[in-house]
């Protein structure tokens, strides 16, 4: 049995930087491998013959698609128009198809409509079950893989399919699965639940081991929904990661997503700081505590958002982060407020996002009741049409769009974002290991350096920006000039990436989808006189 596995490509977006990889890095790679077709095919029998591309790196061939007996894909929401061309391919060759990932959670009647074989939920479970169906050819066939599946018995990823292992910057392994909060707009907890699961340590180091074997050199991203959902495994997991590296020389760093919290937990970033954890992302989203109890983001509330942001650095540990526009009640004055948090928060690299309700998540749900949603209006999260309902409050959808255009702009000038980069350089107490940080550095590709030096000679717009900021890291604090040089190595990508929204934005307002409804706001139903007396 022959199976071909797919990885579709995502559109543009200014968090998706495969699009603009080519023009400042030379290189075509997507940061991470895909996770899940690595892990599924795992469990395919010893007989079942492998294929897997990613097609943001390699597309498949016409001798791949005749050989194949069945073609597999994983995916999520925003790869669905690349998916639909390969299913189209797929349809015109006669293939049979299998799919899973959370686009069958969030579009299941397009899955089912376009697949053979449709699984929701985890895939682990229903593996069994699925390989006797294709043996078969029993079509037409659903499977509910549910979200208890149990980590520590989850089979190691096939690694050893990828075709150039060093293609991939970062390399995703997952610890846990779920997470243990309730935010609205999340689709996390609706596919993975609210039940943290975690693997064996013994197990994340047994898919270092062989990530090593087969010579990886990149970065290690723990793709966790949120790494510290279990604190006392999380921290179990950051000892066992201190070990193993210290005892292989320090061949990686590590990388992970947690809640703001994790700044509370002063042993547990100790933990993860002596492991070679390098950088956190960390979903901010807004610092109005009335909006975050809004979208029931609780665990944000307490403290101050900027001081616990400087605590994780004090542990040496940099940041990324998330910030969203879009929410119930928010005003004018928005854009401004998080231009200012952004800026204040020293974070080089900011996902910064429009609301879009996932289907089949709370918020989805609820807009649903109230009448706002625009089921016609096709979803593209984080993307220039953006917020797929309409909005509460007094802003617009136009105005939505045309404010986080400009925001975006804004914290990606020059001049914002070198100022950022320093500010959070200058507080990172980063203890970093002299024979590991000569490694690091002669595992740096020459395309790096030629990067720096356009960054730093070539560049007029920003190169003063660079050196001062740089001489200023330099002087103060040598530890983190690595950290700063890789913000600033992503800086001409983002810079242009935002020009580029801000041109579709423009596009999009003066041809928007037909179903779109750009200049209302959503207005409470008012109860009759007599029902309300």
């Amino acid at each position: 049995m022959n199976i071909l596995m797919i990885y579709p490509k995502a559109p543009f977006s200014y968090n998706n930087p495969e699009h603009y990889l080519p023009k400042f890095r030379n290189r075509s790679s997507y940061p991470m491998a895909p996770l899940g077709l690595l892990t599924i095919a795992s469990y395919l029998p010893k007989d079942f013959n492998i294929r897997l591309y990613n097609r943001i790196i390699e597309e498949e061939s016409e001798e791949d698609w005749e050989w194949a007996d069945v073609v597999f894909f994983s995916l999520m929401a925003a790869q669905i128009d690349d998916y639909q061309l390969c299913v189209k391919k797929a349809k015109e060759r006669g293939k049979p198809i299998a799919v899973g990932g959370p686009f069958t959670h969030a579009a299941p009647e397009m899955a089912v409509q376009d697949a053979d074989w449709v699984c929701f939920g985890e895939g682990e479970d229903i593996m069994e079950a699925l390989i006797e169906d294709i043996k078969r050819d029993a079509r037409g066939k659903v499977y509910e893989g549910g979200n208890k599946t149990d980590m520590e018995n989850v089979k190691p990823p096939r690694f050893d399919l990828l075709h150039d292992m060093n293609a991939y910057p970062v390399m995703p392994l997952q610890f846990s699965r779920g997470c243990p909060f309730s935010c609205e707009f999340c689709d996390i907890i609706e596919i993975y639940g609210q039940v943290p699961r975690a693997k064996k340590s013994a197990q994340i180091l047994k898919e270092l081991d062989l990530l090593k074997k087969l010579k990886f050199r990149g970065f290690i991203a723990l793709i966790d929904d949120n790494f510290i959902g279990n604190k006392r495994k999380a921290k179990q997991m950051a000892s066992a990661l201190s070990d193993w590296n210290r005892k292989n020389h320090y061949p990686y760093l590590f990388g992970a997503q947690a809640s703001l919290n994790l700044a509370d937990e002063d042993s547990l970033l100790d933990a993860m700081a002596t492991a070679q954890f390098a950088v956190i992302f960390i979903g901010i989203e807004t610092p109005d505590p009335k909006l975050l109890k809004t979208t029931k983001k609780f665990q944000n509330i307490p403290g101050d958002i900027l001081a616990k942001l400087e605590k994780i650095r004090s542990h040496g540990i940099h940041l990324n982060a998330g910030f969203i526009v879009g929410f119930d009640g928010e005003d004018h004055r928005v854009f401004e407020i998080q231009r200012q948090i952004i800026q204040a928060s020293g974070v080089g690299q900011v996902s910064l996002s429009l609301l879009g309700a996932i289907p089949h998540t709370a918020l989805w749900r609820r807009l649903k009741g109230e009448g706002r949603l625009l089921e016609k209006l096709r979803l593209r999260i984080g993307y220039s049409e953006g917020i797929n309902f309409i909005p509460k409050g007094e802003i617009t959808k136009r105005c939505y769009l045309e404010g986080y255009a400009k925001l975006i702009l804004d914290i990606y000038q020059p001049e914002a974002y070198f100022s950022r980069i320093q500010r959070a350089s200058l507080s990172l107490r980063r203890k970093v290991n002299l024979f590991f940080a000569l490694r690091m550095t002669m595992r740096l590709s020459l395309k790096f350096f030629r990067d720096l030096y356009y960054l730093a000679f070539k560049a007029k717009s920003f190169r003063l920006h660079f050196w001062r900021a740089f001489l200023n890291v330099l002087r103060k604090n040598p530890r983190a000039l690595l950290t700063f040089l890789f913000d600033s190595y992503w800086f001409p990508y983002l810079n242009h990436a935002a020009r580029s929204l801000q041109k579709n934005v423009i596009t999009y307002l003066e041809n928007p989808e037909p179903f779109d409804i750009l200049d209302e706001t959503y207005q409470e139903p008012k109860l009759d006189s007599a029902v309300s007396a």
